[in-house]
């Protein structure tokens, strides 16, 4: 690992992305993509990301190793109009990168661009309950948790119960 860099995603990172994606769904990752995507439907998703991201209704940051996309995350506002200071969290790191410190330094960097560029005042999170270390991450950063959803998620066929968490700003 030489060139880590946290940035704003690209229509250049389209492969790279996809890759990533894959490899989380490969390995049953705690995240609500459960199939692998084909790169048409990565086209897809990004496109609409950098749209929204356009819009001003999310901001999203990737994690860039030596070029290759290893992490990802995203805030985004719930409804404009009536909930504009609410917004739900999302992030993922592939395997290889994880209990380095890079998720939470991604973490805390999306949340100060949210601050700043959505003007957010409440952030909302959904976390498997089973997914202990990323739970712990989120605690660590001021989340606190709500409750939980009984068999809330569906992960590969299997109830899953799923946590609901929020920080204030």
């Amino acid at each position: 690992m030489k060139n880590i860099v946290f940035r704003e995603p690209k229509m250049s990172d389209l492969k790279s992305s996809l890759e990533m994606i894959n490899s989380l769904v490969e390995e049953k990752a705690y995240i609500t993509v459960q199939k692998k995507l084909n790169l048409k439907e990565e086209r897809t998703y990004l496109k609409q990301v950098l749209k929204e991201m356009k819009e001003g209704t999310r901001v999203d940051l990737v994690l860039d190793i030596d070029g290759k996309i290893c992490g990802s995350a995203r805030i985004s506002l719930l409804d404009k109009k009536t909930k504009g200071h609410v917004s739900e969290l999302g992030i993922s790191l592939i395997k290889d990168v994880r209990g380095r410190g890079l998720g939470e330094k991604l973490l805390r960097k999306i949340i100060e661009k949210a601050q700043k560029e959505l003007k957010i005042k409440i952030i909302t999170l959904y976390a498997y309950s089973k997914n202990k270390v990323a739970i712990n991450l989120y605690k660590k950063v001021g989340f606190k948790k709500l409750g939980t959803i009984k068999k809330g998620i569906n992960h590969y066929g299997k109830l899953l119960d799923n946590d609901m968490m929020v920080k204030y700003i």
